[in-house]
């Protein structure tokens, strides 16, 4: 099975990773984790809040990217249609 880290941002926050079964299940992961760490933001009363979590394989190759905005309801959406 391989194996899949979430870095936020840039940053290598995942040094473990997750074995998933392929990329569509790595990212309903990271869909979860961007909205945990944008309530933990919210919650700690942040002005600043990551942009993005990067889903990379064991090789650091960006696989996809999931931008936190992406994650808030639509009607938050700022400068989105």
């Amino acid at each position: 099975m391989p194996r899949y880290f979430f870095n936020v941002d840039e940053l290598d926050t995942d040094p473990e990773g997750s074995e998933l079964h392929d990329l569509k299940a790595a990212r309903a992961e990271a869909v979860l984790a961007a909205r945990e760490l944008l309530t933990e933001c919210i919650f700690a009363g942040r002005d600043v809040v990551p942009l993005k979590i990067l889903i990379t394989d064991e090789a650091g190759q960006v696989l996809d990217t999931i931008h936190i905005r992406d994650v808030l309801p639509r009607s938050l959406r700022v400068g989105r249609d």
